[in-house]
């Protein structure tokens, strides 16, 4: 199961961000900050499968809302590679 250890400035997500697991994340768009800058760490991030780009995409929706400005960082290699393959990789932004 995925988890958020949240602090000010950053996420860090840990465990699996598959189908399975991924959906309860959702709700965490309505804790990203207005007006401010995010980190989401994925170094601790176990599995990921399409769920996880789902859920990606819907926190960059929540943020966009909220004007903030939300970064990925330490993404998976397998992460990469579905991005890559389904062509959004320049839609995500990282830092």
């Amino acid at each position: 199961m995925a988890q958020i250890q949240k602090t000010e400035k950053s996420w860090n997500v840990s465990g699996d961000m598959t189908m399975a697991h991924a959906p309860a994340l959702l709700p965490e768009s309505r804790h990203l900050p207005a007006e401010a800058r995010l980190v989401v760490d994925f170094a601790e991030v176990t599995h990921v499968d399409t769920a996880t780009l789902s859920v990606m995409f819907e926190w960059l929706r929540h943020a966009q809302k909220k004007r903030c400005d939300l970064r990925f960082a330490r993404l998976p290699k397998n992460l990469q590679s579905l991005m890559a393959l389904y062509g959004v990789t320049e839609l995500i932004p990282q830092k």
